[in-house]
């Protein structure tokens, strides 16, 4: 039933456009306190990949957790040490375009690489301030290309890299001016290639260009729309939007690309949409946006649109001026679904269907669709329409 609401979601987007949908919120949350699976001591860094995994840099733990898009635990990788593919409290975690997952191993003052199955590949790195050196690196982000950034916290820079670690630049030192830093906790790459920086004790957001040009500055201490308190964790969201951990205000912070605020939430507490020392951040290609939470509360949150409802899709359907026809064998299919019929589970059902469609509706509906919903399908069953943590 799952993959089919998922499919449903899809075309709704595609071509149903329903007129009501949730507001964007809490959606899920997982994790406790303990070093099991599924169990953090204090995580940091968060990612997510292209097929909807999410990666958790679980500090204290010196490993990373992978769970699949349900937030099922998968697998993880690490353990404390010094040894390729050991870690010593890694505190940010990225996926590069071929799916590596590239690391900032933090107390080893060093990156490291792994393939899709957590196999090492390549680190580089070690204590100073020389170039490609580290002291206390906490975030790692990567660029479109391929390109490897690092906020090397304690020596108040950015460092660049190619993709197999080669030193390529570095920019700032310490102090409050343009294109310096104070203990930069976060960095994030945007789709236009940008660079943006949690400059946490400047309490600001920089964004600098890919050759480390100062772009602009937004924020400054405080509490109101816009200001923060020792910002952490920074993401850029597919559509250039950012997202900000304001640790200290207890509250995620949305702006646009140009730093234009959009939206928070959040506030101090244990429960649903609360936090207490939100860490990490990340947002996935699909608008969802992930929160890690260091201790007391050990745990990820994740929010959201929700996808419409079957009584959204069904009133759509009946907005759509399909032929009757056909429209009445979509309504069916759809209460088929919310009933847990024999079709809910057959996803390729619908894309038939979709084409289907299109042949009896002089083109109405793309029949190109089919496969964007099938894909949809597969990937779509982690979201609103998994079973609840």
């Amino acid at each position: 039933m799952r993959a089919l609401l998922a499919v449903c979601a899809v075309l709704a987007t595609l071509v149903l456009a329903p007129s009501a949908q949730a507001e964007f919120g809490f959606l899920a949350a997982w994790g406790e306190q303990g070093r099991g699976d599924g169990q953090f001591e204090s995580p940091g860094g968060i990612a997510t990949g292209a097929t909807g995994d999410v990666y958790v840099a679980d500090t204290y733990n010196h490993r990373i957790q992978v769970f699949d898009p349900c937030r099922a635990f998968v697998a993880s990788f690490g353990g404390l040490g010094a040894d390729d593919g050991q870690l010593n409290s890694p505190l940010g975690v990225a996926i590069g375009p071929e799916g590596d997952v590239y690391v900032a191993d933090t107390g080893n003052n060093r990156i490291e690489v792994f393939d899709r199955e957590g196999g090492f590949v390549r680190a580089w790195g070690g204590f100073g301030t020389g170039p490609g050196q580290f002291r206390l690196p906490f975030a790692v982000a990567v660029g479109a290309q391929g390109d490897v950034y690092v906020a090397d916290t304690d020596n108040n820079r950015v460092q660049k890299f190619d993709p197999d670690g080669g030193f390529l630049a570095q920019w700032g030192r310490f102090g409050s001016g343009n294109g310096q830093f104070d203990t930069p906790f976060g960095i994030a790459v945007g789709p236009s290639g940008d660079v943006y920086v949690a400059d946490t004790f400047n309490n600001r957001v920089q964004e600098l260009s890919p050759s480390g040009d100062f772009v602009r500055k937004w924020g400054g201490f405080g509490s109101a729309d816009g200001q923060f308190r020792s910002p952490r964790g920074i993401a850029a969201g597919p559509s250039g939007d950012v997202y900000v951990a304001d640790t200290n205000n207890a509250r995620i912070e949305q702006f646009d690309a140009a730093g234009g605020f959009v939206r928070k939430w959040g506030e101090f507490g244990s429960g649903e949409g609360q936090f207490r020392y939100a860490a990490g951040v990340a947002a996935d290609r699909f608008g969802n946006v992930y929160v890690t939470e260091t201790f007391p509360n050990d745990r990820v949150q994740v929010f959201g649109d929700p996808p419409p409802t079957i009584a959204d899709l069904l009133e759509a359907v009946q907005e759509l001026s399909l032929p009757r026809g056909i429209a009445g064998s979509l309504e069916a299919k759809l209460r088929n679904a919310s009933a847990g019929g024999p079709e809910a589970s057959v996803a390729g059902k619908l894309a038939a269907f979709v084409a289907e469609v299109d042949a009896q509706s002089g083109g109405q509906i793309r029949a190109e669709s089919a496969e964007q919903l099938v894909a949809e399908a597969e990937r779509v069953d982690g979201g609103p329409g998994c079973p609840a943590p």
